[in-house]
């Protein structure tokens, strides 16, 4: 009996092998790259992007940004950007400064939450190599928004010796090659371009910093969220070496450097 027993687990185990189709573990397969929330849901889910769901909620936006849109959007450091640039008399003890709170914003202000939002869905796989340029709902604010591919030339890459080596590089490992998506904010009359007439990071040197028409770039803190209507790229810094901090978003692109002291 015992023997028969034995088989029969066996056979059973025999047939489960034979029957399985992939190697998921749990859960199903979502070939669509797509997450099942809507865009607000997955900002208001969010530690680093709840305060800005509930901004664009109080603008009113929430049935916008819902819509079949991109955000090119701030985070919460971009919000805490804001709120110290607003409160640096009364984080100097200035007297009669009062401290300003996110309760304190206007309509009018709130109303600027439109800059963030661009109509259709413009994950890395949808922009051209070219790059694309495109205009928020607030039929204002334009950007440019692009890609670099990040991948190390095996021949190229170097063994930490001094010499080249493998390729021992991450990118290297990939089964694709990572895409790193980019912005430019148009902030002025006219585009600062390169050389080769694109938008670019090095050309806002030529302006001067702090200047209300200098261009601002960025690169994405989290990029090419795909909820259940649009894309999200949430923005984080400048795209150079030189002192970035420097170049983390405030809202609004509210204030200047020396406001942060």
């Amino acid at each position: 009996m015992k023997k028969i027993v034995l088989y029969i687990l066996a056979a059973a185990a025999l047939m489960t092998v034979s029957c399985k189709k992939d190697d998921t573990i749990g859960g199903t397969v979502n070939s669509t790259e797509r997450m099942s929330i809507t865009t607000y849901e997955w900002l208001k889910s969010q530690d680093e992007t709840a305060v800005v769901a509930d901004l664009f909620e109080r603008a009113g936006l929430k049935d916008a940004i819902n819509g079949d849109v991109t955000i090119v959007g701030p985070s919460k450091w971009s919000v805490n950007r804001y709120l110290r640039r607003h409160n640096k008399d009364f984080r100097n003890k200035v007297e009669g400064a009062v401290e300003f709170t996110l309760d304190d914003m206007t309509a009018e202000e709130l109303d600027k939450m439109k800059m963030y939002i661009f109509p259709g869905q413009w994950s890395s796989t949808e922009i051209p190599e070219e790059g694309v340029y495109l205009t928020a709902i607030d039929g204002k604010q334009q950007i440019y928004l692009t890609y670099e591919k990040q991948s190390a030339d095996p021949g190229a890459a170097w063994n930490g010796e001094g010499n080249p080596g493998a390729g021992y590089q991450y990118g290297n490992f990939m089964m694709s090659t990572v895409k790193v998506v980019y912005v430019v904010f148009k902030r002025g009359d006219e585009w600062e371009v390169d050389a080769s007439g694109k938008p670019a990071y090095l050309a806002r040197y030529a302006v001067g910093f702090d200047k209300p028409e200098q261009d601002q770039a960025y690169r994405m803190y989290i990029s090419d969220v795909r909820t259940s209507n649009g894309v999200v790229h949430i923005v984080v810094m400048g795209g150079t070496a030189y002192s970035e901090r420097y170049y983390y978003h405030s809202l609004f692109f509210y204030g200047t450097r020396s406001d942060d002291e």
